[in-house]
C-alpha cells in the first residue's frame, strides 16, 4: 500500500499531508493519523522494509450488533512489529481479523498483545527448594517408583483401538465462526451467497468457534434452521443452501472440522 496516493488504513485520498524524511515522503492521514513512506514501503514503527500483505475484512455494525462484511483490503504487515498477527494469518491461513490494527501503520503495542494475539502469561515465581532430607530414603520404598516407570503401558487390545478416522483438529487451531466464513468468502470471488453466510454466522455465533457446528445435535439443529429459512425450493433458497454446504467442505479440508454437518443438508436437497 505504501506509495499509493490513499491511506492504507482508511482509504482516505483528500486529507493527506506529507512531509520529507531521509531522503523520501512521510505521508499523514489527517483522517486516522495513519502514516507511511510514499516512496518504498517501510514499517511506521521499525522503519523496516520487510512487509508482508494479507488480506482484512471492513466491517460495520449495520444493524445493533450485527457486524457485517462490507469489504476486503490487502493489509500490510512487518514481520518484526506484527509478527504475531502474521504468523498466525500464515499458519491457519485466515485473514487478519477484522479489528487488528497493524504496528505497520504506526499503531502503538501495550504489553499485553492486541488484537490478533493471545496474552502472555507471566512465569511463576520460583519456589524455594526444599531442604534435602538427611535420612536416605529405603531402598524397598524406591523400588516400587522404578518399576512402575520402567513397566510398559498396556497395549490395547483390537476391539479397543479406535478406528482411523479423521482427527479432530485441535481447539485452539479452530478459527472463529467469525474468522472462518472470512477466509470462505475471500476465496469465494464473489460467487457466494453473503446473506446467508451472514445469517449463519449469527445462528452459530460469530465469536464461539467453528467446532460448535461438530457439537451433539448441531447437524440436525443446522438442518432444520436452514429448512426453516430457505425450505421453499426456490433458486434463491438453492443458492443459499449450496453455499453453506460449500462452505463446510471448504472448512472440512483446511482441517478445521473433522466431520460434515451438512450431511443431513444435503441428503435432503439431493
Amino acid at each position: 500500500m505504501a506509495g499509493a496516493m490513499m491511506c492504507p488504513s482508511c482509504g482516505e485520498g483528500e486529507e493527506l499531508r506529507g512531509e520529507p524524511d531521509e531522503g523520501d515522503i512521510k505521508v499523514t492521514c489527517l483522517r486516522c493519523n495513519a502514516q507511511w513512506m510514499r516512496g518504498a514501503p517501510r514499517c511506521a514503527s521499525c522503519g523496516g522494509q520487510d512487509i508482508v500483505h494479507r488480506p482484512q475484512a471492513m466491517t460495520r455494525h449495520s444493524r445493533g450488533t450485527q457486524l457485517s462484511i462490507i469489504g476486503w483490503r490487502e493489509l500490510p504487515l512487518c514481520r518484526t512489529c506484527d509478527a504475531a498477527a502474521l504468523e498466525t494469518s500464515i499458519a491457519q491461513n485466515v485473514p487478519v481479523p477484522s479489528d487488528y490494527v497493524a504496528a505497520c501503520l504506526g499503531a502503538v503495542r501495550g504489553p499485553a498483545a492486541t488484537s490478533g494475539t493471545e496474552p502472555v502469561a507471566p512465569a511463576p515465581d520460583p519456589k524455594p527448594t526444599p531442604p534435602a532430607d538427611p535420612k536416605p530414603a529405603p531402598a524397598s520404598a524406591a523400588k516400587p517408583a522404578a518399576a512402575a516407570k520402567s513397566s510398559p503401558a498396556p497395549r490395547p487390545s483390537a476391539r479397543q483401538r479406535p478406528s482411523r478416522q479423521k482427527t479432530a483438529p485441535s481447539p485452539s487451531m479452530v478459527p472463529t465462526v467469525r474468522q472462518a466464513i472470512a477466509a470462505f468468502m475471500a476465496e469465494s470471488f464473489g460467487q457466494a451467497d453473503a446473506t446467508a453466510m451472514l445469517l449463519l454466522g449469527t445462528h452459530l455465533g460469530s465469536h464461539n468457534r467453528l467446532g460448535v457446528l461438530e457439537e451433539d445435535g448441531a447437524a440436525d439443529r443446522l438442518a432444520d434452521w436452514c429448512h426453516g429459512h430457505w425450505g421453499d425450493g426456490s433458486d434463491r433458497a438453492q443458492r443459499a443452501l449450496a453455499t453453506i454446504c460449500r462452505a463446510i467442505d471448504f472448512w472440512g479440508a483446511r482441517g478445521w472440522l473433522a466431520s460434515d454437518p451438512a450431511a443431513g443438508l444435503r441428503s435432503c436437497n439431493g
